[in-house]
């Protein structure tokens, strides 16, 4: 069964679709970060390769778990320097509103997992930065930009 779906080279980066449990259809993009801008789709092959083992191990329990963290990890950023103290629902309002929106893999593993919350980060994407065990190593939200996909 094929995971990635309507895959095409578009500005030196392969990009396309897939089906996650928790989501309708989110983007991917396949990325060699190289200077050479017309790389050809067997460019690609063993990184889509790699993708496609990764999202293969890649369940709802696991997405599940990284939307409690990215969830705890954005609610005590928000009010470290305040003297509130975030409730349960702070946590579970945001945990809720994150949905996935782009996958982007790039050479040596590294995973690039984007959320929006439209509700609490309007116009802004949370990036999320995977290993290959679905360990959340860096998260950073960002104002949204056309990726054109």
């Amino acid at each position: 069964m094929e995971v990635f779906k309507d895959i095409v080279l578009k500005d030196g980066r392969m990009v396309g679709h897939l089906d996650l449990p928790e989501s309708a259809k989110i983007a991917v993009e396949f990325d060699l970060e190289e200077e050479d801008s017309s790389p050809d789709q067997s460019d690609f092959a063993e990184l889509v390769s790699s993708a496609t083992i990764w999202v293969r191990g890649l369940g709802t329990g696991t997405i599940s778990i990284l939307k409690k963290e990215i969830a705890r990890e954005l609610t005590d950023a928000a009010y470290g320097e305040s003297d509130y103290q975030p409730s349960d629902s702070d946590y579970t309002d945001l945990e809720t509103s994150l949905k996935t929106v782009r996958l982007c893999f790039y050479p040596d593993n590294v995973v690039i997992m984007v959320f929006e919350a439209k509700k609490e980060y309007p116009d802004m994407e949370v990036y999320c930065q995977l290993d290959s065990p679905y360990q959340l190593e860096d998260i950073s939200v960002v104002k949204k930009t056309d990726q054109g996909f």
